[in-house]
């Protein structure tokens, strides 16, 4: 079976905010699944505008990738199911660099009426960043976030202060991740 049918027949399934591998401000719904060599959540935001789509940070953590590799654009918005509304026709070329204390992110800006922002981003994180949820290699994000305000405060979900780590370092089933024979439970 391709990892893609795999990905097409496994349902998301409801889970706690204490499972949720990154601090999501504003999180209203937590979703989970496999995925081929991973685990994929999403995080589902809240949005107040009165713009259409769903504000979504989604997470793929993923094992048996080079952690150096660069993330692919077209292949990653392909995994999540396309680009968001309304990125639709964006490419990878139009994304613009950020950095932060966790290394490079790309994102888009979209602007409604004098206050109104939406953003989309992505990024790949690796074990040197940060631990990586599920035993994985690498930490694949993307943002579709609307909101009323500055881009910076849309864009909050996919930087360093909501990625560095989550509440609680949890491995899938929930169960804590000791980081060494003397360490205890996260809190």
């Amino acid at each position: 079976m391709r990892p893609s049918q795999y990905e097409e027949r496994t349902a998301f399934v409801p889970v706690g905010p204490e499972r949720a591998w990154v601090v999501a401000p504003g999180a209203r719904a937590l979703y989970q699944r496999p995925i081929f060599e991973g685990y994929e959540q999403r995080i589902s935001l809240a949005n107040p505008t009165l713009l259409p789509g769903d504000n979504l940070l989604i997470l793929r953590a993923r094992d048996n990738i080079v952690p150096e590799a660069r993330l692919v654009f077209e292949e990653f918005t392909r995994w999540t199911g396309g680009l968001p509304v309304p990125f639709e026709g964006l490419t990878s070329g139009e994304l613009m660099r950020g950095e932060d204390e966790l290394g490079a992110y790309f994102y888009a800006e979209y602007r409604s009426g004098a206050d109104t922002v939406c953003v989309f981003g992505i990024r790949r994180l690796n074990g040197s960043q940060r631990q990586i949820p599920a035993n994985g290699d690498v930490m694949d994000v993307q943002l579709r976030n609307c909101l009323r305000g500055s881009p910076e405060e849309a864009l909050a979900p996919i930087l360093a202060g909501s990625l560095r780590g989550s509440p609680r370092a949890s491995q899938p089933d929930g169960t804590s991740r000791l980081l060494s024979p003397l360490a205890g439970p996260g809190h």
